[in-house]
Order: structure tokens, then C-alpha cells, then sequence
């Protein structure tokens, strides 16, 4: 049977306080493990098995501190919690203890209470060690898509850690490199690539280079890890290993001089996390081999990484890999795998046929006669095999030992009392789990249809009595075999079950997100176009009537600058909630900007929209306030649009809400306009008096200027189509911030708004949104630009 206590490693050189602690430790479900030195406690720390040590101060040769500090600077498999026995007393020698690097203290003489509590502590933070695995297996899920790279993330998790060690001190001391950085590093380095389980497969799988287009597309995975880890730095702002986990996998592309991607920094702007994952990145990339390149040896990729010192590379992580050169490639070839790598057992079963050698221990076979004689001579033979050799007389106690002993292989005689062989066989192919058991019959019988039938039942092979020892030996390798390579196969399928179940959770995550605005849970700007453009279809197809409501956020600039943008999520979140409440189950809403809201009414008429929306503004006039260090209210204007026959496609249908939108702001906000109510304000109404009076009254002046607008606006507009084409999000958002002060000047408020509404899309990296708008936006701030030339004209004529 499996032992499945917690081994705990005791380390003390007096054989009485052995048994004590064992005394101690086996009642509370603890399996002890006593070594007498600390040079044989490291060696079995070095294994992995244990990470719980109790180990005494003084010793010969090596005492208590100084296994503290060896394994402490050891990098062992694991945290190894240490708790320290000592008979010295007073605040000097705890903090002695400490420094060396102990997490417990216990005095002698020992009490149990005492011991209790300390071990509960230690599995308590020894229980944060699961925290690895999680972050371990979340990069497997990514790297499991491109099985090209092989044991990537190992390799980089390991050359990182190595490079974070061998930073000179000075460097060290000037970023505050302690053990938990290196530990927080070598953890989170394997999520680098997190962001390539969203790149398709028809990029991420491409034998071969990748076009410059599909490069591009593959360069995003670097923003999209960072966007899944920002989503859980959200709902955990203090787990200080997700803040390193988002730095490194939005940054281990930027280059030290400012040409890397995705936001171009430079120099010290790269976290130190992110340009130590890029060098160890980069080394993994050039030292492997791939369909459209061989690797690289040590020397090559050297003479790259120096000649890249200071352009792709921090300097001082190039003097860390010079200083490591010995241990990094160390760690390339211990988790090299270029060939197959088979599992130890069927190297085992290979070489016994090969040579006739012993099989691996670890299997079991049993043996089920009820001959005493015929049992002597199988135990005698099977032993060869250098398995464990079980042996049962009947059927009754067969079943019972492969429920306890799961046995890979089963040697039954035909002829029994009571219950026969055949019937045992059939009752462990009716058992699921036992199916993959190799079942060996011994018989005397020869009959072709008896044997048939057997067949039939479930047995896998024969042997005649009396039988010959060569030819059982050979069946039994045969089988053990067999059943390997059953295990082996069923392991494969449960792992791929495990990383499906995985990827589909991911795949209906991304799928959320493709659909759904992270902030509020409403359906984002992409999807609320996809369902305005379905319900307007079965609204001209059916005649049945749709409106529409846009509503804004009055004065939203104001509470994030008041208040903090903390409290502008909070709110935003606030409205979402009653926005939805008022909606019915045929309703539609949207957040389709930063504080812009849609809302789609198929089947209401235009008084029955505008009714709806003034019971939303009032609700949220009455209810939308949120608390932090004082309260905080909002109101909301909305425009109301129904879908009339001269409009001929639903973009006609937003615009006419938007423009009551602005007519509802214009007459002081905290109102409903509908479009049939209020006419279409021109698209620019410019206060050409302000701007007289901001050029000291001089009508000639002022149309100079205006004219002046006009031409770098033009030029803006096509500079922020530029921009968006070739993904320059912060080019994009400086343009259209240039737009929106140009426009506020002239107190245009419909084209600062629009600029506005553009640089905070550019600024929350909404790519995707802002792509959706592009030919609108350009064609609406033309049409400004028009608008505006045709009034200057007409005041320059007087």
C-alpha cells in the first residue's frame, strides 16, 4: 500500500532525541526520517521528496546554522521549511537563528503542544508552494500549443534564475535583489508566453518564417498576457507575484535601446524582471532547434548576445551571463530533449528482451494455483523477472489482492475449486479499472473452440502444462510490456483530457472577453454593433419598430479627476448595474466608450424609449452615488432614436441618438432628448465671438487662425489613420490629443468630444474598438473640417 504521510527529516546527532521526535511525530501522521549530519540531510534534501526539517543547533563538524545557510543557498526542488531545537535562551540567538535562515523555533526539553503548533505553521506556508504549480501548469497550457519548443519554459525558468544570481552586487544592492525576488522570478518567468494561447493556430503552428502581417499578429502576445494577468491583478492588487508575472510577460520583448515591442521602452523603463527574461528568452531561441533553423552552439549565440550588449540587452544582465557561462550551459543540457525520451520502464522491458535481464521493479504479478507445487516452481521462475511475486490459492482471495495490490499482470490456472479461472478473468474485464491487466492462463486443455471462447472472456495469452520456462518468461515480458505501454497511453489520454478541459475553460474565457467589457460586464462596442445590426434586419424585414438610447456620463472627466479613476470604475460599474435593472429580457445594453452606454429596444416605438430612458436617468439621478472617502453621484443626458424608413442602414439610427445625445447636453444636461423632438444640431457649432475675442477682436486675425485649424486638422486626422493602420496606439493617442486641445480652443465641443473619445480608447489599448470606428471617425472629422471652412468663408465675406 502507498505511504502517504508527510516525511518530516530529522537531523540531530543524539540518538535519544531520534526517538523522541519519532515517538512525537508518527501519532500526529508523520512518517520521520533520521539522519545523524547535516552533509546527509542535504543529500537527501537534494531529492525533492521531503520539505520539512527539524534539525538541532549543536552538532559536530556541521551544526544548525550552517545547515540553515547551505540550504538556503542551495537551489533545492521546493521551500524546505527548517525548524530549529535549541536549549539557548534570549532575543540574540533567535535572531542568529533567523539570519541563517530558519522559520521555527522549538526549546528543549520538547513539548508536544509546542510541536503541534509548529508544524501546522509549517504547512501552512509550505501549502504556498501549490501556488508554483499553478503558475507552472498555466505556462504549460501555453507552451502545450506549440509543441515545437519542447521544455522552453523549463530552460528559461532555469537560465533566469541563474542570471538573477549572478548580477554583480552593485546592481543587486541598487535594485533591491533579495531571495524573494529570485524566487518570485524563477516562479513567474514561465508565463512569459502566456499571451500565445489567444495567437491562432494558423500562426502560432506555421512550419516555417512568419510574414511580416502575421508577425505583427504574433507580436501581440505580449499585450494579451499582460491584459489576463491585469485581469487577475485587479481582483488581487497586493500578490505581488502577479504584478512580476504581468511585467515580464508584457515586457520580454522590449529592447534596452527603445526598438522592441509593444510599447517601444528603454533602458531602465524595462522592468529589471523583463530584461532578464529577454536575454534568457532569446539564449533558449537561439541554442534551439527549430523546422526553419538549426541551434545555435553556446559560442554562436555568445558572440550575438555581446554584440546585441546595450542595443537588445541590459548591460548588466550580458555581465551576468558572461559570469554564468559554465551553469547556463549546464542547464541547457539537462533539459535539452531533442531526442524521444522513453519511460524508464519500457527501457526496462526493452532490455530484458534484449539481453534476458531482470524487468524494473515497481510491477507486480500474481499468481493464482492452487497447487503447491506448480506455485514453488512459478514463484522460483518469476523471481528472475525482478518483480513482486504475489500468490493466491482461489478466486476469492485473487479478487481480493488486486483490489489491494493492483497487480500489472495476472498468471491463473484454468482448474480450480469453486470458481475457475475463466471466471476470474471475466470478473476483471467487468471491472473498468482493472481492463488494462494482462491475464495469462495455464491449462492443459487443447481444444480449438475451449480456447475460442477463452479468448472471447478476456484472456490475452496461453501457456501449456507443463510448461517451459523460456517460453513463460517470454510471455510474461511480453505482457508486462503490453501493459506499459497501456499505462503509458492511458496517462497520455488522461493528460491531454486534463490540458482540453483547460484550454476549453481558456477558449470560453477568451470568448467572454471577445463579447464583454471587462469593467462593467455588459456587452462591449464590437458585440453591441453585431446585435444593433441584427435586430435592424428583423426590423425592416417585419416592419416591427427599434430605438435606441445612448446615454452619457454628465461631467465623468470631473469625478475621475476629483476622485481618482478608482472611483470612476466604481461608478461606471454602478451605472451598469442599474442600467441592467430597468432593462427587459428583450433589451440590449451596451458600454460602447468610457462613460458612453447603449441601450437597444427592439419593439418599443420612440415615446416608449424616451419613457424608458427617463426612468433610467431618474433611478440613477436617485440611486448612482459610491462611497469610498465620501459620496459621489452621478447623472446621466441620453439621446432617443427610432429607426424611420428614409434611414437606410443602423449607423443612420446612432447618429440621429447621438445627436440627441448632444442636444440633451447642450440644454444643461441630467435630460432625455429624442431625435423627433429635437432637430440635428449642425455637426460643429463653433463660437466664432469666443474666438474673435481670444485674437484681441480682430475679425482677419480670427479667420487666419480658423483657416490655420483647418489645415493641421486635416492633416491630424490622416496622421491618426496612420497611426491606427500600423497599431501605434501612443502615436495615435498623442494626434488625437493634439486634435482635441486644436477643437477645445475653438469651442467646438463635438469634435473635442470625438477627439476625446478616441485618445481614451488609444489609452485602454482598445484596438479593436477603435478599428470598428475608423472609416466613421475619419468621415465625421472631415466633415468638421468642412464645416468649419465654409463658416470661416462666410464670416470673412462679413
Amino acid at each position: 500500500m502507498v505511504n502517504d504521510k508527510t516525511p518530516v527529516l530529522i537531523v540531530d546527532d543524539d540518538r535519544v532525541m531520534h526517538t523522541i521526535l519519532k515517538k512525537m511525530l508518527e501519532p500526529l501522521g508523520y512518517a520521520p526520517i533520521a539522519t545523524r549530519s547535516g552533509a546527509e540531510a542535504l543529500e537527501l534534501l537534494k531529492r525533492g521528496d521531503v520539505h520539512l526539517v527539524i534539525t538541532d543547533w549543536e552538532m559536530p563538524v556541521m551544526d544548525g546554522l550552517e545547515l540553515c545557510r547551505a540550504i538556503r543557498s542551495e537551489d533545492l526542488p521546493g521551500y524546505v521549511y527548517v525548524i530549529m531545537l535549541t536549549g539557548r535562551e534570549g532575543a540574540q540567538s533567535r535572531i542568529e537563528g533567523l539570519d541563517a535562515g530558519a522559520d521555527d523555533f522549538l526549546n528543549k526539553p520538547l513539548n508536544a503542544g509546542e510541536l503541534m503548533v509548529c508544524l501546522k505553521t509549517a504547512h501552512r506556508i509550505l501549502g504556498l508552494e501549490t501556488r508554483d504549480v499553478a503558475l507552472f501548469a498555466l505556462a504549460k497550457l501555453a507552451e502545450s500549443r506549440d509543441q515545437e519548443t519542447g521544455d522552453h519554459i523549463e530552460r528559461v525558468q532555469n537560465y533566469t534564475r541563474v542570471l538573477v544570481r549572478h548580477l554583480a552586487p552593485d546592481v543587486k544592492t541598487r535594485h533591491g535583489i533579495d531571495e524573494q525576488f529570485i524566487r518570485l522570478i524563477y516562479q513567474t518567468s514561465p508565463l512569459h508566453d502566456l499571451g500565445k494561447v489567444a495567437i491562432p493556430d494558423a500562426i502560432l503552428l506555421k512550419p516555417g518564417k512568419l510574414t511580416p502581417a502575421e508577425y505583427e499578429i504574433m507580436k501581440a502576445h505580449a499585450e494579451l498576457g499582460a491584459q489576463t494577468l491585469d485581469a487577475a491583478l485587479r481582483r488581487f492588487p497586493q500578490a505581488r507575484f502577479l504584478q512580476m508575472a504581468r511585467d515580464i510577460a508584457a515586457t520580454h520583448h522590449e529592447k534596452f535601446d527603445g526598438s522592441g515591442y509593444p510599447s517601444g521602452l528603454s533602458g531602465e523603463q524595462i522592468p529589471l524582471c523583463g530584461r532578464i527574461v529577454a536575454l534568457a528568452d532569446v539564449y533558449d531561441a537561439l541554442t534551439s532547434r527549430r523546422v526553419y533553423k538549426e541551434a545555435m552552439s553556446h559560442e554562436q549565440a555568445k558572440s550575438i548576445i555581446l554584440h546585441n550588449r546595450g542595443k537588445h540587452f541590459d548591460p548588466d544582465v550580458v555581465d551576468a551571463f558572461l559570469a554564468a557561462e559554465s551553469l547556463l550551459v549546464e542547464v541547457h543540457k539537462r533539459f535539452n530533449r531533442e531526442d524521444p525520451v522513453w519511460p524508464a520502464t519500457l527501457l526496462a522491458a526493452n532490455a530484458a528482451n534484449a539481453g534476458g535481464e531482470e524487468l524494473g521493479e515497481g510491477y507486480k504479478i500474481l499468481v493464482v494455483e492452487d497447487d503447491p507445487f506448480m506455485r514453488k516452481q512459478l514463484l522460483a521462475l518469476l523471481a528472475r523477472t525482478g518483480c513482486t511475486v504475489l500468490c493466491a490459492t482461489n478466486v476469492d482471495e485473487a479478487r481480493r489482492m488486486v483490489a489491494e495490490e493492483s497487480p500489472k499482470l495476472v498468471i491463473s490456472d484454468w482448474e480450480m475449486p469453486g470458481e475457475d479461472g475463466l471466471d476470474f478473468c471475466k470478473h476483471l474485464r467487468r471491472q473498468q479499472t482493472l481492463s488494462s491487466v494482462h491475464f495469462i492462463m495455464l491449462t492443459v486443455h487443447s481444444d480449438q473452440q475451449l480456447l475460442l471462447n477463452a479468448y472471447k472472456a478476456g484472456v490475452d495469452d496461453f501457456v501449456s502444462k507443463p510448461f517451459n520456462a523460456d517460453e513463460l518468461l517470454a510471455r510474461v515480458q511480453a505482457g508486462l510490456r503490453r501493459a506499459t505501454l497501456h499505462g503509458e497511453l492511458l496517462k497520455k489520454t488522461n493528460d491531454l483530457r486534463s490540458i482540453n478541459m483547460q484550454l476549453a475553460s481558456m477558449n470560453a474565457r477568451l470568448d467572454r472577453l471577445a463579447v464583454t467589457d471587462e469593467l462593467t460586464g455588459l456587452y462591449n462596442r464590437r458585440h453591441a454593433m453585431f446585435k444593433l445590426e441584427e435586430h435592424w434586419e428583423l426590423s425592416r424585414r417585419t416592419g416591427e419598430p427599434l430605438s435606441v438610447i445612448i446615454a452619457d456620463v454628465d461631467y465623468f472627466k470631473r469625478i475621475n479627476d476629483t476622485h481618482g479613476h478608482g472611483v470612476g470604475d466604481m461608478m461606471l460599474h454602478r451605472l451598469a448595474t442599474l442600467l441592467r435593472e430597468q432593462a427587459g429580457n428583450s433589451d440590449t445594453v451596451c458600454r460602447i466608450g468610457g462613460e458612453e452606454f447603449l441601450i437597444i429596444l427592439p419593439g418599443h416605438t420612440i415615446e416608449q424609449a424616451h419613457a424608458f430612458a427617463e426612468r433610467c436617468r431618474a433611478e440613477i439621478e436617485r440611486r448612482a452615488s459610491v462611497t469610498r472617502d465620501r459620496a459621489v453621484q452621478a447623472t446621466i443626458s441620453a439621446g432617443v432614436a427610432a429607426r424611420v424608413p428614409a434611414m437606410l442602414q443602423f449607423s443612420e439610427l446612432l447618429r440621429a441618438a447621438d445627436q440627441a445625445l448632444y442636444a440633451a447636453k447642450r440644454a444643461g444636461r441630467n435630460r432625455v432628448h429624442s431625435g423627433d423632438a429635437a432637430p440635428a444640431p449642425p455637426p460643429l457649432p463653433i463660437d466664432i465671438q469666443r474666438v474673435r475675442e481670444k485674437c484681441g477682436g480682430d475679425q482677419s486675425f480670427a479667420a487666419a487662425v480658423i483657416q490655420r485649424f483647418c489645415q493641421q486638422a486635416g492633416h491630424e486626422v490622416e496622421r491618426i489613420a496612420e497611426s491606427l493602420a500600423s497599431g501605434q496606439l501612443d502615436a495615435l493617442q498623442r494626434r488625437a490629443q493634439n486634435l482635441r486641445s486644436m477643437t477645445a480652443y475653438l469651442s467646438a465641443d463635438q469634435a473635442s468630444d470625438l477627439s476625446r473619445r478616441i485618445e481614451q480608447l488609444a489609452r485602454d489599448r482598445r484596438a479593436d474598438e477603435i478599428g470598428a470606428l475608423t472609416d466613421q471617425l475619419r468621415h465625421e472629422i472631415a466633415g468638421v473640417v468642412d464645416w468649419i471652412t465654409q463658416n470661416v468663408e462666410a464670416m470673412a465675406a462679413g
